[in-house]
């Protein structure tokens, strides 16, 4: 991982993006489109784009630059699926979070030096590792039998005891239902705590349901009241 790198940026209001997770976007913004097209003609590993989050303030109707926060992930372009109206569907991979050094003049799309971030090395078969890990399982589980349809992680159900922790972490906290700005503090903590954070999360949510649960069967009878 080299200690800095030039990245174009793409700045969006409402996610964050983590590694080793898939991002989906439309890009319509012209100077996006641009972006896509000048990653095309590139060699398939430096198709890289820095997915930051937009400050409060910024609107929609937005001229120049808008504030950006200084933390984001580098999403490599994998799939791109351009539409008839000249806007595109586009696949990124989280390849590894950064800090922003500072911006360059750059026109038409933003452009930044950045500092890659590494994960500190994990032993996943550490006992306090396996411990977390399979606490967030149970976990998880027992919030999809309690929420049934309603509830979003679905698909990291089907990840096991053998899965890469980052991956499992990460795949949570993509589609966690939380505030962005916690998701963004979520990606700026190390691998370690951030999996601490998830679990804890996920302890706060099933201790809800637990406390609700003498009272569920009142909710049939509400039109009763």
């Amino acid at each position: 991982m080299p200690g800095q790198t030039l990245l174009p940026l793409f700045p969006l209001p409402d996610v964050v993006h983590f590694p080793r997770t898939e991002l989906r976007l439309h890009v319509n913004e012209p100077r996006y489109r641009r972006l896509v097209h000048d990653l095309e003609e590139r060699a398939e590993e430096d198709r890289t784009i820095g997915i930051v989050l937009l400050k409060p303030g910024w609107v929609q109707s937005y001229e120049g630059n808008p504030d950006i926060f200084p933390g984001g992930t580098a999403g490599r372009l994998m799939d791109v699926d351009e539409l008839p109206d000249g806007s595109a569907n586009i696949l990124l991979w989280g390849d590894f979070r950064f800090e922003l050094e500072r911006e360059c003049v750059s026109i038409p799309y933003r452009r930044a030096v950045v500092r890659p971030v590494a994960e500190p090395w994990l032993n996943e078969q550490d006992a306090g590792i396996v411990l977390v890990r399979d606490e967030i399982l149970t976990l998880l589980r027992s919030l999809a039998d309690d929420l049934g349809a309603a509830f979003p992680l679905r698909e990291e159900l089907g990840l096991g005891a053998d899965s890469p922790f980052e991956e499992l972490v990460n795949r949570i906290a993509a589609e966690l239902d939380v505030p962005v700005l916690r998701k963004l503090d979520l990606l700026g903590e190390p691998l370690p705590q951030r999996g601490l954070s998830i679990l804890s999360i996920l302890r706060s949510r099933q201790q809800v349901i637990d406390l609700l649960r003498p009272y569920r069967h009142l909710a049939g009878r509400s039109s009763l009241n």
